[in-house]
């Protein structure tokens, strides 16, 4: 059985994350090496060769040097940094791409400040910058942009759009880190990249926002320091989670756990889901609002020299294009004209996705939905008109995908995921690596 996602991250990065937990250090120090080492980027594979074209030019460009970022605890921290720093009158409008994690909108509302959703096209998982300009109202005073799924789409006619009406823009690439290469669209104010559990190069937490203006930049940076550090003993009990689902993820276990919760009548996707979030089940201000540890640091620092997560990206995206390929309708496929599609999650619509989910594990693939995501609900007196991050929420399966997954179990897949597609794909159902589920 495939598990829905991997963790990116292997044995030895768990054994030097636990490591540091229990070895001193100075939080600061390593956060200035953090902070030095993202911003100036490093060489080796670029989404360009993930996704067939680059959005960000080159990593001075982009990031613009160490100093311009800001290693926090989380993308979360980080955008509660920024709309502090901000300083934006109450009551302001904030437009926001429909299709986030809740906790972002909620984040604004903390602030005072009005969440608008801004719908989505299902093509390139953005809005254009004409809908942006017709959500707007004399209140709206930010934007914060999500790229989704591992796409990457160049902000200029936004960036234009906010430079001229004087908003801050802030870009959420938590989804869309592809390696070294990309440090977000340089157009924007703040771009914010996390390394938590699910995330690309994982370091089991961890977040760094680069911030072209120095003015905000330093407000930030004040206010961080007043947070206190993370605990080095709560760095150890996330070392140590992560490290037991690692290896309940392990396809033999997973196969296991599977098994095991049917045989139970056990719902074995509900608990995964749920211990998966990084502050789930947690009073989400308070929680947030920590600086990261040595250990946590130390940790990101180890990840971020890592030499070969621009070719693992490469190789993921080249196993979901391979599975796209296959599909009836490769349009569908949710960000399938981006300009950059890394498919950190390959999502596909379907009319009944408790069905579909169910044909995928009986043939040996536990997709999942993206429960993690939320539509932006409006506020009063706009219009609830966001269909595509509806219909995104709603019905959208994520595919277990696998870089250098065999043939035979994207036949399999593909075959499950439309069961008329069993005929073009003879001889194949059960061969290869099914008995290996």
């Amino acid at each position: 059985m495939y598990p829905p996602k991997d963790f990116d991250i292997g044995w030895p990065d768990l054994a030097y994350g636990m490591a540091a937990c229990g070895r001193d250090g100075d939080a600061e120090r390593w956060a200035a090496t953090v902070e030095r080492r993202f911003g100036d980027g490093g060489t080796g594979g670029s989404a360009r060769e993930a996704g067939g074209g680059g959005t960000g030019g080159s990593p001075q460009g982009a990031g613009g040097g160490g100093t311009r970022c800001l290693a926090t605890l989380s993308v979360r921290s980080a955008l509660d940094l920024a709309l502090r720093a901000a300083a934006l009158p109450r009551g302001s409008e904030v437009l926001m791409s429909a299709v986030t994690i809740p906790d972002m909108w909620r984040i604004v509302a903390e602030h005072g400040l009005v969440p608008v959703p801004v719908d989505l096209d299902a093509s390139t998982l953005l809005p254009g910058t004409g809908q942006w300009e017709a959500a707007a109202t004399p209140r709206t005073r930010a934007v914060v942009v999500a790229h989704l799924l591992g796409t990457q789409a160049p902000l200029g006619p936004l960036a234009e759009l906010a430079a001229r009406r004087g908003w801050l823009l802030v870009e959420d690439c938590a989804q869309a880190y592809s390696g070294p290469d990309f440090r977000g669209d340089p157009g924007a104010d703040v771009s914010l990249f996390s390394f938590g559990p699910i995330k690309t190069a994982t370091a089991l937490g961890g977040a760094v926002a680069v911030v072209r203006d120095p003015g905000l930049l330093a407000v930030m940076r004040a206010l961080h320091r007043e947070w206190p550090v993370q605990r080095q003993d709560a760095q150890a009990r996330r070392v140590a989670k992560y490290a037991l689902l690692a290896l309940l993820t392990t396809r033999p276990v997973y196969t296991g756990v599977v098994a095991a919760a049917g045989a139970l009548d056990r719902d074995h996707t509900s608990g995964l889901q749920d211990t998966v979030g990084a502050f789930a089940g947690t009073d989400l201000m308070p929680a947030i609002r920590h600086r990261p540890g040595a250990a946590l640091l130390a940790l990101l620092d180890r990840r971020l020299r890592t030499t070969d997560t621009a070719r693992a990206v490469a190789l993921r995206a080249a196993t979901a294009r391979r599975l796209v390929a296959r599909l009836p309708d490769p349009s569908l496929v949710y960000g399938a004209g981006a300009p950059v599609h890394t498919y950190w999650l390959c999502a596909v619509p379907t009319p009944d996705p408790a069905v579909t989910t169910a044909r995928l594990r009986s043939a040996g693939f536990d997709a999942a939905r993206p429960t993690s995501l939320g539509a932006v609900p409006a506020p009063p007196g706009h219009q609830q008109g966001a269909r595509t991050a509806a219909h995104l929420v709603r019905q959208a399966v994520c595919l277990p995908l696998r870089p250098g997954m065999p043939e035979r179990a994207l036949d399999r897949m593909v075959a499950a995921l439309d069961p008329q597609s069993r005929e073009t794909a003879p001889g194949r159902e059960g061969s290869g690596d099914a008995g290996r589920r």
